[in-house]
């Protein structure tokens, strides 16, 4: 037991520190240009609509890894699709995104390039093939699954193809000129192998079961539910500052206090068990007591 204590208690400081050290001592992105008061106006442009059984346009041109452009048509190929439009260059929430869905698909027994394809799309059309490839080695070297590669397509486009294609998905982003990053929300979404929306996934974290029953269904041609929106942005609006710093940071240091509750909740269940459990035991006889007594 004194072990155990111990190590929880290893635990709980750590992620107390860790909830400390995250704070920053300053703010973590720019303030934007002008009054203060105006900045909720990026905020107000950017969020995720559901458009379920939408047709995507599948004539919108985008480049593969290679630098080819080639027509969104041609990732449908009888199979779904999961679409996860990032950015590469996203400091932040992006990487948790694509994180997340490489984690929940490592538990899915379905491969890509042969039972579904996945497709990141850059919102920034200042990216390059050569940055998408980069990428694409990384998330590969981490899904950790060879012989799916061709299943996996990291993709750029020009601003007007991409909007396009951000439109139909109901994403709406907005460019911050200050900090000279997009804003925008987090979300994946599943499109059946005729290029209709049929499932959203919010956050960063997507469950295998749920994403192995999306492509099923979409597989079948079936539109799922609208979701509960949940959403997670890459800035978050102080107006005390008026700046934009990151949410997911105060996400970070959620899960890390949670954990330090949890952990603590523990303790006290584990110290509360053992002295009911001392309180409770038949106190034992002296050695010798009996036989002393005659």
């Amino acid at each position: 037991m004194k072990y155990v204590l111990s190590l929880i208690l290893i635990i709980l400081g750590a992620n107390v520190a860790a909830v400390a050290q995250s704070a920053p001592s300053q703010p973590l992105a720019t303030p934007l240009a002008g009054r203060p008061t105006g900045s909720p106006e990026l905020l107000k442009q950017i969020g995720i609509e559901q458009k379920l059984n939408t047709p995507l346009p599948l004539d919108v041109m985008l480049r593969d890894e290679t630098g080819k452009e080639v027509p969104l048509r041609s990732f449908f190929n009888g199979r779904p699709v999961i679409i996860a439009p990032v950015y590469y260059n996203c400091p932040m929430l992006c990487t948790f995104i694509l994180n997340g869905l490489i984690k929940g698909l490592r538990e899915v027994n379905y491969n890509p390039g042969t039972d579904f394809e996945v497709l990141a799309v850059s919102i920034d059309p200042r990216e390059t093939a050569e940055l998408a490839v980069g990428k694409k080695q990384g998330y590969m070297k981490r899904y950790g699954r060879p012989g799916t590669e061709t299943g996996w397509h990291f993709l750029t486009g020009t601003e007007e193809n991409v909007k396009r294609l951000a439109d139909a998905l109901g994403y709406r982003y907005a460019w911050d000129p200050a900090s000279q990053q997009y804003a925008h929300a987090s979300a994946i979404m599943v499109a059946t192998p005729q290029g209709k929306l049929s499932h959203y996934f919010y956050g960063v974290e997507y469950s295998p079961k749920d994403l192995r029953f999306a492509l099923v269904s979409a597989s079948e041609g079936k539109i799922g539910t609208p979701v509960e929106q949940v959403l997670l942005y890459c800035f978050h609006y102080d107006p005390q500052t008026g700046k934009y710093t990151s949410m997911i940071l105060g996400i970070v240091q959620a899960g890390a206090a949670l954990t330090a509750l949890a952990l603590a909740g523990m303790i006290g269940y584990f110290l509360w068990k053992e002295r009911k459990s001392q309180k409770s035991a038949p106190i034992a006889p002296a050695v010798g007591g009996a036989e002393s007594l005659g």
